[in-house]
């Protein structure tokens, strides 16, 4: 079964598939889209809608998730990247679709909610058997990938 994970992000958006059967894992790619801050609003959306359109035809996953968009910081950027993540939403339609909190993903990944980034990279890389993960929205993509497996178990 395969996962699509997105971090979303009006300038980075990181995507992450993963394959996964039980307990295995298995990285099949992984990329951040950009946009550029200077353009308007709607064509950096289609930008984003486009390649992340691109992914889900491409590697068809059957569950797709997307981190939660937590306002506390800055709510004017809190608010465009949840039109990212409604983005995310719309080509999830047909599909299992999963939202999780940055504290889920560290609960379900670590087994601790107050996990540190770096113990999260760590055990996203064991589980995939790879090394040399970066902390990226790639990363963190991935991270959401895997859990939406793990919870589909």
């Amino acid at each position: 079964m395969r996962a699509l994970g997105v971090d979303p992000g009006l300038s980075a958006t990181g995507f992450g598939v993963v394959e996964g059967v039980e307990t295995n894992f298995r990285l099949v790619a992984k990329g951040t889209v950009r946009t550029n801050p200077r353009d308007p609003l709607p064509q950096r959306l289609r930008a984003i809608f486009s390649a992340l359109k691109v992914v889900v035809e491409e590697y068809k996953p059957r569950i797709v998730a997307v981190e939660e968009v937590f306002l506390a910081k800055n709510v004017s950027a809190g608010m465009l990247t949840a039109q990212v993540a409604g983005i995310v939403a719309l080509l999830a339609d047909g599909r299992d679709f999963f939202s999780f909190s940055p504290r889920q993903v560290k609960k379900f990944i670590c087994g601790y909610g107050n996990a540190p980034k770096e113990q999260v990279l760590g055990m996203v890389e064991h589980l995939l058997g790879i090394d040399g993960l970066r902390s990226d929205h790639a990363a963190d993509a991935l991270a959401l990938a895997v859990c939406a497996l793990l919870s589909r178990r």
